[in-house]
């Protein structure tokens, strides 16, 4: 008996931005920029720079972060021993998808925004600003990444459906294969990068890690093989359920490393989940399936294997 155990990858082939071009889905998909905040001195010492200063603030979401929002009316400090620190207010709340809010503020009399805060909700309406200058992080986005969160949900359904129908990951992931005993010989994996640990549950109950010089990793064929290494066999485990454990990497490498054919199929897909919401559609009183003949995009890059 076997089975696999993997969590999903840190990042996805497509991005929300490519899906939206693809879709030729318009910004009104997207979580529109804040509006501007309320700012005023607060008469204490405080770290903020003598100068003037402006504040902008952007809203996060799951998919990305919007451009920053309308700017502030300006604040000077003209003695922060004296009054040194700022209290914003009515900091704007956003959409449903909205977690969390960025806060970006210029430097003494600059022009540029950058990180000064993050809230870590969606709603806190007062910030104060008690941070020097030096400790400002990242310039401000000039762009907006966030979007439908339908499409987020569909990017991963094509990923996921992709990696079936290709019999192997796309982006990097690692993975662990359970096996309630060692093979006859070989062990087949999906195409992997490497091959982390070999571990197993010796006939007294204790795992052991079984050392990389006791098997050999064939990455150059497909599916990829391990077997023993010359004039060494597989070692004997306790009679259970997932007594051997094979944790590798698998995937192409980056999102930018998966193949355009493959890309261009999970768009495909993508799209026809947007625009169609059920399984089939009806012309004339008779259903219609989707067409499959795009599946052939994927042919290039697949791999039978088991695992």
């Amino acid at each position: 008996m076997t089975y696999v155990v993997y969590s999903a990858p840190a990042t996805e082939p497509v991005s929300v931005a490519e899906v939206m071009q693809h879709c030729r889905i318009d910004a009104s998909n997207q979580e529109p920029a804040p509006g501007a905040i309320t700012v005023a001195l607060v008469a204490e010492s405080g770290n903020v720079d003598n100068g003037s200063h402006r504040y902008r603030v952007t809203f996060v979401t799951a998919d990305g972060e919007t451009q920053a929002g309308d700017i502030s009316a300006a604040v000077t400090v003209a003695n922060k021993t004296a009054s040194g620190k700022v209290l914003l207010s009515s900091i704007p709340i956003g959409g449903s998808t909205v977690t969390s809010r960025k806060i970006y503020r210029t430097a003494a009399n600059g022009a540029v925004y950058y990180l000064l805060a993050t809230i870590a909700d969606n709603t806190t309406t007062t910030y104060t600003d008690n941070v020097a200058d030096a400790s400002l992080g990242a310039s401000a986005p000039s762009a907006n990444t966030t979007g439908d969160p339908l499409l987020s949900i569909l990017i991963k359904s094509a990923r996921q459906y992709a990696e079936q129908l290709l019999g192997r990951y796309l982006v990097t992931q690692t993975i662990d294969l359970y096996l309630d005993e060692f093979p006859d010989w070989e062990i087949n994996l999906r195409p992997l990068q490497s091959v982390s640990a070999i571990t197993y549950v010796d006939t007294a109950g204790a795992t052991q890690t079984l050392s990389a010089a006791d098997y050999i990793v064939d990455s150059t064929g497909t599916p990829a093989r391990i077997t023993p290494a010359y004039g060494v066999s597989w070692p004997s485990t306790r009679d259970q359920v997932n007594a051997v454990k094979v944790r590798f990497i698998a995937g192409y490498g980056a999102a930018s490393a998966v193949p355009q054919c493959v890309k261009n199929w999970m768009l495909m897909r993508i799209k026809t989940l947007y625009e169609t919401r059920d399984s089939v559609t009806f012309q004339n009183g008779t259903a219609v399936f989707p067409e499959s003949y795009v599946d052939g995009l994927l042919d290039p890059e697949r791999a039978w294997s088991k695992y």
